[in-house]
């Protein structure tokens, strides 16, 4: 969008935001559909898997292998439903596992199997590269800890609204106008 845009002329969201906010909001949401494009289709195309199913084996193996499932969909960003179907996947292929936690009748606690983390070990040194590529090597170290430390703040404030958690910056009562005198 052009930057000498009149913001009064439009009617989607960026006639509420200020130009930087829009500019900020579009180029946020442009990479991150950009940069999810090219992985998914690195991992489908070169590794037979899904970039839900990839992500799936990487953050149990960031958890040594083992993570309970509402944890997981949490992690990354998924509703159940969806998860569960990433899970039955998974598990046909014989990549991952899930079994009942014990003295907890609903818990469900996913495995990495070791053909899973073969799956993952074959396709994560390409992804990684795919990762620098197209971002970290473009950004200065500085540039990677700022990003990162405000997308923290941002996912940190999200996750609470998305588990239904008092928000404190939410939250906050909104002082009532004075009575006229």
């Amino acid at each position: 969008m052009s930057s000498d845009y009149d913001p009064a002329a439009l009617a989607g969201t960026g006639r509420h935001l200020s130009k930087q906010e829009l500019r900020t909001w579009t180029r946020l949401l442009d990479a991150g559909r950009l940069l999810e494009e090219i992985l998914a289709g690195h991992v489908s195309h070169h590794h037979g898997m899904s970039h839900s199913d990839y992500e799936v084996l990487v953050r149990l193996d960031g958890a040594g292998g083992e993570m309970r499932m509402t944890t997981l969909a949490e992690q990354v960003v998924s509703s159940a439903q969806k998860l569960t179907h990433t899970a039955n996947r998974l598990e046909k292929r014989g990549w991952i596992e899930r079994v009942a936690v014990e003295d907890d009748g609903r818990g469900l606690m996913a495995t990495l199997l070791p053909p899973g983390r073969s799956a993952l070990e074959a396709a994560s040194g390409e992804h990684a590269e795919l990762i620098k590529r197209f971002l970290l090597d473009l950004l200065t170290a500085d540039e990677q800890r700022s990003i990162a430390d405000a997308l923290d703040r941002v996912a940190d404030h999200m996750r609470l609204h998305r588990r239904r958690e008092p928000c404190p910056r939410c939250d906050r009562a909104v002082p009532e106008a004075p009575e006229p005198d």
